[in-house]
């Protein structure tokens, strides 16, 4: 797994690729964590090459949408491979996430408000 962390228009953008095991889940949740630390306007997770998510990284990315919606941003995820938006969607977990084809979309809505679900 590849993680890579950056700043665009405000919001922190997170690019994931390979497999989002349990075994580097941990990693995963501290550079998740350390980026909501910087107080960002959204954010965004690029899982355009991501392989394959387990329980593990869904928590994480739970607790973070917990997190930023309490501190008033979102948590938008981009480009899933239809495997892992089946994940998403079997678990139920797309009613607490924005969800956007591309990172690209993902980015516009987030300048533009963007929608947000509730937790």
């Amino acid at each position: 797994m590849k993680i890579a962390v950056v700043r665009q228009e405000g919001a922190a953008v997170v690019t994931v690729s390979g497999r989002l095991s349990s075994a580097v889940a941990d990693q995963f949740q501290e550079q998740l964590m350390a980026a909501l630390d910087e107080k960002p306007t959204a954010l965004v997770a690029d899982f355009s090459e991501l392989k394959f998510i387990a329980s593990a990284g869904l928590r994480t990315l739970i607790v973070a949408a917990k997190r930023a919606r309490s501190e008033g941003y979102h948590v938008h995820l981009c480009g899933m491979a239809e495997t892992i938006h089946e994940v998403f969607e079997v678990s139920g977990l797309l009613r607490i996430f924005v969800v956007h084809p591309s990172l690209e979309a993902g980015l516009a809505a987030v300048e533009q408000g963007g929608t947000v679900p509730t937790l």
